[in-house]
């Protein structure tokens, strides 16, 4: 092995933690993984789903994936020169920080258990906007905390004795790897709906509107801070990176092309921009993407849409057409060319970016096929992520979309985005770009990194069926709205 330097990343996800290593030029040296499981479960005179992870079996996965990266460098663990996390953002947990001991279950990202909180509350979307740059949600930490605060007798006594500590997955493991220390990055503490875009602190206004004492949070740093020292098999290596997931799979290639949108279509479609402008156009969030200790860095914000629906919607649509959708049936449905009105108002998760609607019921248009079902499901996530294109293209700079994820395996999917949005779409199926773009953080976003990429690329053709039934689905969005 070469005597480069090296650089080791934690990827902490919701349904794995991989932890990998990485040259100075983003090539992975190795990779281990340990799977975590989400339980779904409700409580007793309950109307919301619990949904939770086991801390202490993630911090043991990290452990166990740190051992391997040991056992697998031996002696050059000594190249390793500094390390990163990229995390859930809105998933939290709360912890004695006397003793470590987890006093609740990691509340995932997608539980909603405090919903009720946010009925009476005296915060307009325009002000959460403003201080946040997000929604007002409860898949965000606040209300979650309040839950905690209100509901977890382990909870409830280590307040009262002063040994509670709450915050981001990241601020737990944190606290057990790096000497006790209770700290958090701009990009998880944003998603606790408690911190202030434009200050990189937490808000005393939104502390007091969710009675949620400061002092039970982590310490805010920046992006690129010292969070504190991993000693990994004799060798002290300095956390230098933290981010929240998504911000970090930008990062993958290295600092990213400001003429680009990047999209990546699972469960949902998440949509980022690099921006320095604060100012996005209504209908999209905000979040810090790197934050950096030197005020005289340059700091990079992300415009943030997401789309609800894409494999989300898969039981609803295997309900409605009586068939087992595989990639086969979708790639046959996206060869389609219906003669009548064909589309899917999908309001599955709820109707998100730029709508932001929660209070409406998913139907198709009349008398469609099966197969026109599954096209029409498939274009609805097409057609909105294409709003959203259009909402980050303001500037008329775009001309470049960098796409990944399950649905961007259909070939059809990346060809009907460059004909909507005539950006060109390229394809590269990187399964590791969370984890490959936090250890680019923890490089220090250098020049040297650029590590080869595969990549299939989509050039905009003209297809007016599209664009027709696209402007369709747009007033019948429209008159649903």
């Amino acid at each position: 092995m070469s005597q480069d330097n090296l650089y080791l990343a934690i990827d902490q996800g919701g349904q794995s933690t991989r932890v990998a290593v990485y040259s100075g030029i983003g090539e992975q040296v190795c990779c281990f993984s340990a799977a975590c499981a989400t339980t779904r479960h409700k409580r007793e005179n309950s109307a919301y789903e619990h949904i939770e992870q086991n801390a202490e079996e993630i911090l043991a996965g990290i452990r166990a994936c740190l051992e391997k990266v040991h056992l697998h460098l031996r002696d050059d663990i000594s190249r390793i020169k500094a390390a990163s996390f990229a995390g859930q953002g809105s998933s939290l947990v709360c912890w004695n920080n006397q003793t470590g001991a987890a006093l609740s279950p990691i509340l995932s990202w997608q539980d909603i258990r405090g919903e009720p909180w946010l009925d009476n509350i005296s915060l307009t979307p325009q002000e959460t906007r403003h201080l946040t740059g997000l929604r007002l949600s409860p898949h965000y930490g606040a209300t979650k905390i309040r839950w905690c605060l209100e509901h977890n007798p382990k909870v409830m006594q280590a307040q009262q004795e002063n040994h509670l500590s709450i915050g981001p997955i990241v601020s737990y493991i944190f606290w057990h790897l790096l000497d006790k220390k209770s700290v958090v990055d701009p990009g998880h503490a944003q998603r606790t709906l408690l911190w202030n875009l434009t200050h990189n602190e937490w808000d005393q206004t939104l502390l007091d509107i969710f009675k949620i004492p400061r002092d039970v949070l982590p310490r805010c740093q920046y992006h690129n801070s010292l969070f504190g020292d991993l000693l990994l098999g004799g060798h002290t290596i300095p956390f230098a990176a933290s981010a929240r997931d998504q911000g970090a799979s930008l990062f993958a290639r290295g600092l990213p092309e400001r003429d680009s949108c990047y999209i990546n279509i699972g469960t949902g479609a998440f949509i980022q921009c690099l921006s320095e402008n604060l100012d996005a156009p209504e209908g999209l969030l905000v979040s810090p993407l790197w934050l950096p200790e030197n005020p005289v860095d340059k700091k990079y914000y992300a415009w943030e849409a997401t789309v609800n629906g894409a494999a989300a919607a898969l039981g609803l649509i295997q309900q409605q057409t009586g068939l087992e959708i595989t990639p086969q049936e979708i790639n046959e449905a996206l060869g389609v060319k219906p003669t009548s009105e064909c589309y899917f108002l999908n309001a599955i998760g709820g109707l998100s970016a730029p709508y932001w609607r929660t209070d409406l019921q998913s139907r198709f248009s009349d008398n469609l096929t099966s197969c026109e079902k599954i096209l029409a499901w498939i274009e609805s996530v097409i057609f909105q992520i294409a709003v959203n294109v259009q909402l980050m293209d303001q500037s008329g700079l775009m001309n470049k979309i960098i796409i990944s994820g399950g649905f961007s395996k259909a070939d059809a999917v990346c060809q009907k985005i460059a004909d909507l949005t005539q950006a060109n779409v390229h394809r590269s199926d990187n399964t590791d770009a969370t984890v490959q773009g936090a250890a680019c953080m923890a490089a220090g976003l250098a020049q040297t990194w650029q590590p080869v990429m595969d990549e299939d690329i989509f050039i905009p053709q003209e297809n007016l069926p599209l664009l027709n039934r696209f402007e369709k689905w747009q007033y019948a969005m429209g008159q649903w709205l």
